[in-house]
This record gives C-alpha cells, sequence and structure tokens, in this order.
C-alpha cells in the first residue's frame, strides 16, 4: 500500500470554467507536490479515463459540476467526483433526499473514474467501493467524494483560492 497520501484540491470557479479549472488544479497539483512542470502530454485509455502516457506512475482524476471543479493525484489509480447539491433526478434518487442520492452517486462515481468504468456502473447494481472518503468541507454548496486505489490510504484536501489557479491559466 502506498504511504503518501492521496491529494484532494478543489476550486468554485464559476459556471463555464469548470473544465479548465480542472485541468489548472491538476497543473497546479503537480507543480507543487512533485514538482512537474509543465503540465504532461495527456491522453486516453479505452473507456476514457485520462492518463500521462510518459508518467506512468502519476495517476490522476478530475471531475467539475455547476460552477466546481476538482482534481484528485496519487501513485495509484483513484477517483474523484463532485456534485452540486440540488435536486435529485427523481427516478434515479426515489426514496432518497437530495443529500443521501448525491452522496451515493459521488462515491459510485469515484469508484467508476478509478477504475475507468462507465455509466453501466454508475446504472447498474453494485455499490460504491469502501476505500472512499467523502470530503464534505472542501466545497461549500458541493458534495466530494475520492476513491482510493484500497481502504486505509490517507486523504488530504485543499480548497484553492481562484486567483491561485489565474496564475496557473494565464500560464499555460
Amino acid at each position: 500500500m502506498s504511504s503518501r497520501a492521496v491529494l484532494v484540491c478543489g476550486v468554485i470557479c464559476g459556471e463555464g470554467r469548470e473544465r479548465a479549472a480542472a485541468r489548472a488544479l491538476l497543473a497546479l497539483s503537480l507543480r507543487r507536490e512533485l514538482g512537474i512542470d509543465p503540465l504532461p502530454r495527456m491522453e486516453r485509455a479505452p473507456g476514457g479515463k485520462p492518463f500521462f502516457p510518459d508518467l506512468p506512475q502519476v495517476r490522476f482524476s478530475l471531475s467539475h459540476s455547476h460552477g466546481a471543479a476538482v482534481c484528485a493525484v496519487h501513485d495509484r489509480e483513484v477517483g474523484v467526483d463532485v456534485e452540486l447539491l440540488r435536486p435529485a433526478p427523481r427516478r434515479l434518487g426515489a426514496g432518497m433526499t437530495d443529500e443521501e442520492f448525491f452522496r451515493l452517486w459521488t462515491a459510485r462515481e469515484a469508484t467508476a473514474k478509478r477504475e475507468g468504468r462507465g455509466l453501466e456502473f454508475l446504472l447498474g447494481p453494485e455499490g460504491p467501493d469502501g476505500a472512499c472518503h467523502r470530503l464534505d468541507d472542501l466545497l461549500p454548496g458541493y458534495l466530494v467524494a475520492v476513491c482510493p486505489a484500497e481502504a486505509g490510504v490517507p486523504v488530504r484536501a485543499a480548497r484553492i483560492a481562484p486567483a491561485e489557479l489565474a496564475e496557473v491559466q494565464n500560464e499555460r
């Protein structure tokens, strides 16, 4: 098991900026934590999971939702998801409160992202992995879950100020 903590960074960035903010979070995390700059070339695995072909020892996951973005970085497979707390879809969230639904959804999606699985996993009967952590205080108004490769891996979370990301985005 890796003794290094999973790093999860998040930012509230405003609608329409989420995708760029997620990539900027990744660039900032790699620079600060591993001294890697600039952001390495990315490719996608057959299931769509992004990876660094020239840095197989660095694993990451990105997510964004309605004005927020998150990034998880580790040396083993990891998945992360963020969702704005909002009314749950009626069919999928039947019998659950909005918060219960999105807590389950973020954990399931983080599990699916870690494994490189798609929508069929999210809509199937399988539950989230027990290794998932909820990061309740990372971004106010949002639910965040991170799923490391195995249980017991520590998680370190940081909320990043939008101004810090602007510096990274301006350099790219």
